[in-house]
């Protein structure tokens, strides 16, 4: 199963969010089936802009989910400035990029194309409200959300992943947040 999640790293609700859905993940008894794939979203761009640039980098060193980490803990908990380049070059050393790179893709257009890309996909599902989740490619779960939510969501996308789009629709289920079905969406 694949979990789509479009938040910012900067935002209150995406962090709280994360928290929630991780914390669903760990108590869900197939939780280690599931892959998060985490794609930018700027609340208030261009804020975070280069914070998302730095984790598409940490990504394909393996090291996203650190660095997202440490970047969502200092600009939501510790009110560090996600502008800053130097605490920006900080959280990717401390998370084990290599500094002098860091900054290099800073003083770079490197991965702007990537942070353009996950806000056109966001843009085209149309949602308002982060961190945004996706299950399955089916069903979307809106806004900050107790576990309990995820959870929910999580099992009903397993309990219909062999049902057509036909199928969910005719149960009642349009899917993508609709909130008409039991999935929590």
């Amino acid at each position: 199963m694949i979990i789509d999640v479009w938040g910012d790293l900067a935002h209150l609700d995406s962090y709280l969010g994360k928290v929630a859905l991780e914390s669903a993940l760990a108590e869900w008894e197939h939780g280690d089936d599931v892959q998060v794939v985490w794609h930018s979203y700027q609340v208030e761009r261009p804020t975070t802009f280069d914070a998302h640039r730095l984790v598409h980098l940490a990504t394909a060193q393996e090291r996203g989910d650190l660095l997202r980490e440490l970047m969502m803990k200092a600009f939501v908990t510790e009110e560090e400035a996600p502008g800053d380049r130097a605490v920006l070059v900080r959280l990717a050393a401390e998370a084990g990029l290599d500094a002098a790179a860091a900054e290099a893709l800073l003083e770079s257009d490197d991965h702007g194309y990537d942070v353009r890309v996950d806000e056109a996909t966001a843009a085209q599902i149309g949602f308002t409200e982060v961190p945004y989740v996706v299950i399955d490619r089916k069903y979307g779960v809106g806004g900050a959300q107790p576990s309990e939510t995820y959870t929910a969501a999580l099992t009903y996308a397993r309990d219909h992943a062999d049902e057509t789009p036909e199928e969910r629709a005719s149960a009642g289920c349009g899917g993508g947040g609709c909130g008409s079905c039991a999935c929590g969406a």
